[in-house]
């Protein structure tokens, strides 16, 4: 027994897969099927015949199982065979398996009337019915009409299935009674529409006993008319009796929109069939193409069938309503990777219509706030996520999740379309007037008008991108892009006059109180500079408690979450004690005063190593990350050092006693002696550093020269040097990318900032939401819509031009734009509507001078970058244009010599 199994272990390995499912099948080994999945098999891979291993399964009688595997493995139960043009159901109703049959019709909106051989599933089954499949084949036709397949649409001569089963002589009468039954069981059967009512007379001949259902005008034209020539593609006789059915609608009833809504089910039904013709027709009558019918718009209804066609006309409508709840767009991309249920069924055309259309917002956000992005980047489909971010999709929405869309996005994909951010105006790069071209569409919001008028007058998140991408290792190198770079730039550039200011202020306070404190607690005799400087003490006092108050109304959420607060209000508390004259003793105010001094300089540094500048904020890092990885390795190793302490407190803690054993009090301090557990402790932390004072220890005897001995070489020699060596190696790495660093610094504080004044999920505090401190703060923090794209000069002191939108800039220059959408500079320089970039407070100098350069100039590096992009940028496109040159050569070579060939054949044959 092991050895079978063992061999079939071993032809498992060694079968290819493909033969492996193949074989399966005939065998009907699901075990095996399954495995020859799990190995990499593809069921829809045509063999020499044309035919899947899913077309074998599903016309096998008895292959049920196998059907829901292949299902359950991502087969389509709208399948169609590539070279057959014979769809699933087809195969299916081959079979004559009701189990099969049910494994399909298990799943919604599977296409039951699907002509193979202008034969309908329902029609085949009919046309082939005979004694001993008649049992199989009644089951399997209940299953396709319960599903809601037409038992009206006719074969090439006309022929419905029920005229099928009552023209078939192979059938006893009782079993074709009962069929024909099942059949009139059905409330919308048609008896009288084709072959000029001759069903009807068949069956009056055959049962006249039986109840046939009420005749039908062949001559009037009804709707279910022409729905069943909809459903059965007969466009031609609906062309012919569509006229005719308006004119008898319009004398009954001559109310325009009763005509236009009645045309709507007919509308709908052309859009899922792709009858283009019969839609035209339909459109043209002036059907209401914004009605509703059972939940579903027309727009709605061509965007799920991957109707294209339709889909454009309806988008050049003018008065066409767009529902909030069709998401169209996200519809789409959803149902890209997914085979056609129809020939005409084209996802991706209908996803290029949507993009080119004005009405689509590219940020349509459904129920979980999610974006077409997110959906593009969820389905890892490359296409849509280049498409939409070359339209400018906004990479910052937090869906309900808090996820944004570049998370799981390919850090190349986005480097290469950051790249495309990146251009000129055409110019010679030499030239005065150059200019490299950022466009920041990516990063702000495009919405639709009224999304942009409401962003004019509340605060936004800016940062939630780019804090992403500082926070993500796989996407961090990009904040070393031109394109983050320069936004980072323009960010700073607002921010900058709120963060100096802090800067400035706090920088006086602890000068003021520190100086206070020392004169106060070394009884200077200058009593007016003490006084001096604690008037000045209580100033930088009540400039801290307001800020706090600040960020508390603000954002209070936020607030207990940071750490730093905490500090700050014991900051205040203990400068409040410091300043005021106290009751308590005078060595509890020198505590006080201490712990004081010390939170003004933890404060004071955090402030100093948010300066943007590189060297402040790589050692700040460094300072930073040798602390973190100091306690997380002395956390672990602090076992040792408890442990240590306890034996050097038992072994040379001991009290010293005299010759009649009466203890001694030693005369100096007892800190070298381990007379305590927690004095024992605080000397082996000392001693861990090297400073032994092992001329204070009594080694009385062997053991404790070997605990001594122990400890030096485990603690002294091993781990503070593993510790220094983990101190130096994290220092190098910061050193190794200092420049990253500092983009992930600024980044950090700028994004505290902005958390600061805008709360949570972009809902400011009544603060914020009230004129001027609105006006003010927006000022003060947003880069949109002012700043949706910038122009940098090179050759001219690289000074950066922003285009003038119709808000703050405007307002000062006196300009009006008709609109508020996203075009990029224009080249010439006498249609350009732009200015120098100014200070983000008019009647402020620009406080970033203070520290880096002019306000007004992009840093040397990131000009650098850009133009390295730009050059880069041409090398591919000269590569290109190299491959297709090449390629046409070698075209046209291989026509030269065809013509060649040919041309020695005829010489050939002449001669012949």
């Amino acid at each position: 027994m092991s050895n079978k199994h063992h061999s079939i272990e071993i032809s498992s390995c060694v079968m290819d897969p493909q033969t492996q499912l193949s074989d399966a099948l005939a065998n009907k080994n699901i075990k095996e099927f399954r495995v020859a999945f799990d190995l990499g098999a593809d069921p829809l891979r045509l063999d020499n015949n044309h035919l899947s291993i899913f077309d074998k399964a599903l016309s096998t009688a008895g292959c049920a199982e196998f059907v829901e595997e292949c299902l359950q493995r991502g087969c389509s139960p709208n399948y169609r065979n590539p070279h057959l043009v014979k769809y699933a159901i087809s195969f299916a109703t081959d079979s004559q398996d009701p189990q099969i049959l049910r494994s399909l019709l298990r799943h919604p909106n599977v296409m039951v009337d699907k002509k193979y051989h202008e034969l309908t599933p329902l029609n085949s089954l009919a046309k082939n019915l005979n004694n001993e499949n008649v049992s199989n084949a009644k089951e399997c036709m209940k299953c396709l009409l319960d599903y809601g397949a037409s038992p009206n649409i006719p074969n090439q001569a006309d022929f419905t299935p029920l005229h099928f089963v009552a023209r078939n002589r192979k059938l006893d009468d009782i079993k074709k009674r009962e069929i024909v039954e099942m059949f009139l069981s059905y409330p919308d059967i048609d008896l009288d529409t084709y072959r000029e009512g001759e069903l009807r007379e068949k069956l009056e001949e055959l049962y006249p006993d039986l109840r046939l259902p009420e005749a039908r005008s062949t001559t009037e034209v009804t709707m279910e008319k022409l729905l069943s020539y909809i459903k059965c593609g007969d466009t031609e006789k609906f062309k012919e009796q569509f006229p005719q059915y308006q004119l008898n609608i319009s004398d009954k009833d001559n109310l325009k929109n009763t005509l236009r809504d009645e045309n709507v089910p007919l509308f709908l039904e052309a859009i899922r069939k792709g009858h283009n013709e019969a839609f035209d027709m339909i459109l043209a009558s002036g059907v209401n193409y914004n009605a509703v019918l059972k939940g579903n718009s027309p727009m709605e209804v061509a965007t799920i069938y991957g109707n294209s066609h339709a889909l454009r006309k309806l988008l050049e409508l003018e008065d066409l309503e767009l529902r909030l709840r069709d998401y169209p767009l996200i519809t789409v991309i959803r149902k890209m990777n997914e085979q056609p249920a129809q020939e005409y069924c084209d996802y991706r055309k209908c996803f290029y219509t949507l993009l080119e259309s004005d009405r689509i917002d590219i940020n349509e956000m459904d129920k979980t706030r999610s974006t077409p992005l997110h959906y593009a980047v969820k389905y890892r489909n490359t296409e849509a996520i280049r498409e939409l971010l070359k339209r400018g999709a906004y990479i910052g929405v937090k869906s309900r999740f808090n996820e944004l869309p570049i998370d799981g996005m390919s850090p190349e994909l986005l480097e290469d379309h950051f790249d495309h951010c990146i251009s000129s105006n055409g110019a010679r790069v030499g030239d005065e007037s150059f200019e490299i071209l950022v466009n920041f569409m990516n990063l702000m919001p495009q919405g639709d008008n009224k999304a942009k008028h409401k962003a004019k007058h509340h605060l936004r998140e800016e940062m939630a991108p780019i804090a992403f991408i500082a926070k993500s290792k796989e996407h961090r190198h990009l904040l070393q892009h031109p394109l983050v770079t320069s936004f980072l730039f323009l960010k700073w550039h607002r921010l900058s006059t709120i963060f100096y200011i802090n800067f400035l202020l706090y920088f006086f306070f602890a000068v003021s109180i520190i100086a206070h404190t020392v004169l106060k607690f070394r009884e200077s005799d200058s009593n007016a500079a003490t006084v001096i400087f604690g008037l000045i003490s209580w100033v930088g006092i009540f400039y801290m408690i307001l800020r706090e108050a600040i960020q508390f109304v603000m954002s209070p959420v936020h607030y207990f979450r940071s750490a730093t607060n905490y500090m700050e209000v014991v900051l205040i508390i203990l400068a409040i004690m410091t300043c005021t004259e106290p009751t308590y003793d005078h060595e509890t105010q020198r505590i006080i005063a201490v712990f004081t001094m010390l939170l003004i300089a933890v404060e004071l540094c955090l402030l100093v190593g948010s300066l943007p500048v590189l060297s402040i904020s790589t050692h700040m890092l460094m300072l930073e990350a040798v602390c973190k990885s100091f306690l997380k390795s002395f956390t672990l190793y602090s076992i040792f050092v408890i442990t240590f302490s306890l034996c050097f407190y038992i072994l040379f803690g001991k009290p010293q006693v005299d010759e009649d054993g009466n203890p001694i009090t030693p005369e100096d301090d007892d800190f070298n002696k381990f007379s305590n557990p927690l004095a024992a402790m605080i000397k082996t932390i000392v001693m861990l550093t090297g400073e032994f004072d092992a001329g204070d220890l009594q080694f009385d005897t062997l053991y404790s020269y070997l605990l001594f001995l122990l400890f030096v070489f485990l603690m002294t020699i091993v781990l503070f040097n593993l510790l220094n060596g983990l101190a130096v190696s994290d220092t190098q790495a910061i050193k190794g990318q200092a420049e990253l660093n500092g983009a992930i610094c600024r980044t950090q504080l700028l994004t505290r900032y902005e958390e600061v004044l805008t709360g949570r999920s972009e809902r400011s505090s009544f603060i914020v939401n009230h004129e001027p401190f609105r006006s003010i703060c927006r000022r003060l923090m947003n880069i949109y819509p002012n700043y949706r794209h910038i122009a940098i000069l090179p050759n001219d002191s690289n000074k950066i031009f922003i285009p003038v939108d119709d808000t703050y800039e405007m307002k000062e220059l006196g300009v009006q734009l008709k609109n508020n959408s996203f075009h990029p500079l224009p080249s010439n320089d006498g249609d350009k509507v732009k200015k120098l970039l100014d200070a983000p407070v008019q009647f402020l100098p620009c406080l970033c001078s203070c520290i880096t350069n002019k306000c007004s100039e992009m840093d040397r590096r990131t000009v650098k970058l850009a133009m390295a992009v730009l050059e880069q940028k041409t090398i591919k496109m000269e590569n290109r244009k190299r491959m297709q040159d090449t390629e046409n050569r070698l075209r046209n070579i291989e026509s030269k010599m065809n013509e060649m060939f040919h041309l020695l054949k005829a010489i050939k044959n002449d001669m012949n």
